[in-house]
C-alpha cells in the first residue's frame, strides 16, 4: 500500500483527495489546521488514515510532520500539496505582509518546505510522485489577483524545479491549475461578491468543478498510468479559455 500525504485535508480539494485515494487502496496521512474535521472525514475512510494537526506556516516544525509519519513504520511515497489561500484586491490595498506574504507562505513557501523534506531517503521512497495544487489565476493574471497569481506562479515554478532535481530519484512532480472550484475559499468569495456565480456560470461553460475531478486527475498522476509525465503543469478549465 502506497503512502501519500495530503496537505490542506480537512476540506475542499484536500478532503476530496483524500477521501478518493482512500477509495483506491493508498494509506493516507492527512496534514490541516483543524483537528475536529480531520477526526470527522477519517470516521468513513475506506483505509483508516494517518491524522497531523499541523499549522503550514509553522516552518521550524515541518520535521514533526516527517518524523510523525517514520513513527508509525511509514515512508512516503508520495505528497500532494491542496492547501492554499487567495486574497482578492487591486494592488492599490495590498498590504504585504498580511497579503501577499501570506499567500506566499501557505501556496508556494510551504510547498517548498516540504518537498525539502520529501526529497530525503530517510523519509521517501524512489519511484515516488508530488502534485501540486496550482491555479490558471497563474496565468490569467486577472485584475486583483495580484498576490494569489503571483504565488501560484511561484508555484509552478519551483514545481519545474522539482521535476528537474528529483528525477534522479525517478520521482515525478507535476503542477494542476484548475479554474473555479466548487470549495468553501469560492463559496465565501460567492457570498461576497455581487453575481459572482452567474459571471462563473457564463464563462466558465463547462460549470464549477467539482473537487472530485481533480482528485481523480491527482490519483491519474500520482500512479503507474502516469510514469512518463513529470514537469507538467495541466490545465483545467471548465471552458473559460
Amino acid at each position: 500500500m502506497k503512502n501519500i500525504l495530503v496537505t490542506g485535508a480537512s476540506s475542499g480539494i484536500g478532503e476530496a483527495v483524500s477521501r478518493y485515494l482512500s477509495e483506491c487502496g493508498y494509506r493516507v496521512i492527512m496534514v490541516a489546521r483543524r483537528e475536529e474535521q480531520l477526526l470527522e472525514i477519517a470516521k468513513d475512510m475506506d483505509n483508516k488514515p494517518l491524522l497531523i494537526p499541523f499549522d503550514l506556516t509553522k516552518f521550524d516544525e515541518y520535521e514533526t510532520i516527517f518524523s510523525g509519519c517514520r513513527k508509525e513504520g511509514m515512508k512516503l511515497d508520495g505528497f500532494v500539496h491542496c492547501a492554499g489561500m487567495g486574497t482578492s484586491m487591486p494592488v492599490k490595498g495590498i498590504r504585504i505582509k498580511e497579503d501577499i506574504q501570506a499567500q506566499m507562505e501557505i501556496n508556494a513557501y510551504s510547498f517548498a518546505e516540504l518537498g525539502r523534506y520529501f526529497s530525503s531517503k530517510r523519509f521517501s521512497n524512489d519511484g515516488g510522485t508530488v502534485v501540486a495544487v496550482s491555479s490558471m489565476a497563474s496565468q490569467s493574471c486577472a485584475i486583483g489577483h495580484c498576490g494569489y497569481a503571483a504565488s501560484k506562479a511561484a508555484l509552478n515554478a519551483m514545481v519545474k524545479v522539482m521535476a528537474r532535481e528529483f528525477v534522479r530519484r525517478k520521482i515525478r512532480v507535476n503542477a494542476i491549475m484548475p479554474t473555479y472550484v466548487d470549495t468553501p475559499l469560492l463559496q465565501g468569495d460567492l457570498e461576497d461578491a455581487f453575481d459572482l456565480k452567474a459571471t462563473i456560470e457564463k464563462t466558465q461553460a463547462l460549470g464549477i468543478i467539482e473537487p472530485k475531478s481533480i482528485a481523480y486527475l491527482v490519483e491519474f498522476l500520482i500512479s503507474e498510468k502516469a510514469k512518463y509525465i513529470t514537469g507538467a503543469l495541466v490545465p483545467v478549465t471548465a471552458g473559460l479559455l
